[in-house]
């Protein structure tokens, strides 16, 4: 587990889990091409690893947390998350975290927001932390045809009782978090997904969110995965950031890369790459 410094802000990758990936689900509609370009690194089923990365920073003084993870509930089709022990061997209490970044409100993003006490009613993970979404973001989830959908009971198990709380600070657009940080809208994945820029003392970084999954979408930025909701825009939001980190020099963190998912995105002869650090 290692720590990079963007300036005078520390960002350290912290593990949720490791996933499987099965192409024909994830991309349905290049499939074929995903594997013959990707094959080789799938197992003998045909599932790709992928990552379920969160990234705590270090900036002005405080604490932060981009991201939470799938959580440590059992559930359907998911594996367990394990940040709760990420951070402790990373020497960070949850009570450390004093803002917490969600870049939208996928199951996986936010599963750490709380956890089941011994009743089994949710408390919030991070006993004092704040809660900053995107205002669109928390609109379009917290209608009831979505808060009643069974698929969706990450939302009222992780997020509903945030505001029960008081816990919730929702913002619009590219607002500034502090000195070093600010909102990136991306849409396109979620209607109010946010990337997190970072820029301290002349670097700068950007952490992606999902706005990709894979760097198979260097070279296919329009290989929308199946869970974006607009999959147009999403390919437009995904090449626009593409073309930023290359032109800004942006350090990429992509938490769903292989882990860290720490790099740069470079462009050789014509083509996109990602350069690992």
């Amino acid at each position: 587990m290692k720590s990079l410094r963007i300036g005078n802000v520390e960002v350290l990758p912290l593990l949720d889990t490791a996933l499987l990936m099965n192409p024909r689900q994830f991309l349905p509609e290049h499939a074929d091409q995903f594997l013959a370009e990707y094959g080789h690194e799938a197992d003998s089923r045909g599932l790709l690893p992928m990552a379920v990365t969160c990234f705590l920073l270090r900036s002005a003084g405080k604490t932060l947390l981009v991201d939470t993870g799938l959580g440590g509930r059992r559930r359907p089709g998911f594996p367990q998350g394990r940040l709760d022990q990420s951070l402790a061997e990373a020497g960070v209490d949850p009570a450390d975290v004093e803002t917490v970044l969600n870049t939208h409100l996928h199951i996986d993003h936010v599963g750490w927001n709380t956890v089941e006490d011994e009743a089994g009613k949710s408390r919030v993970f991070f006993p004092k932390a704040r809660f900053v979404i995107q205002q669109r973001e928390w609109e379009h989830w917290m209608r009831p045809q979505f808060l009643d959908e069974p698929g969706n009971a990450h939302l009222v198990q992780c997020v509903v009782p945030l505001e029960r709380e008081g816990r919730v600070d929702l913002v619009s657009g590219e607002q500034p978090v502090d000195e070093h940080i600010t909102f990136i809208a991306t849409p396109g994945h979620t209607p109010g997904h946010v990337a997190i820029g970072v820029a301290s003392a002349g670097e700068r970084a950007v952490i992606i969110g999902d706005a990709s999954h894979h760097p198979v979408q260097l070279a296919h930025p329009d290989w929308s995965p199946a869970f974006d909701s607009d999959p147009v825009q999403s390919a437009q939001t995904r090449d626009r950031l593409f073309e930023m980190a290359i032109a800004e020099e942006r350090i990429w963190i992509a938490g769903h890369w292989a882990h860290p998912g720490v790099g740069r995105i470079v462009r050789l002869e014509g083509k996109r790459f990602f350069q690992a650090r």
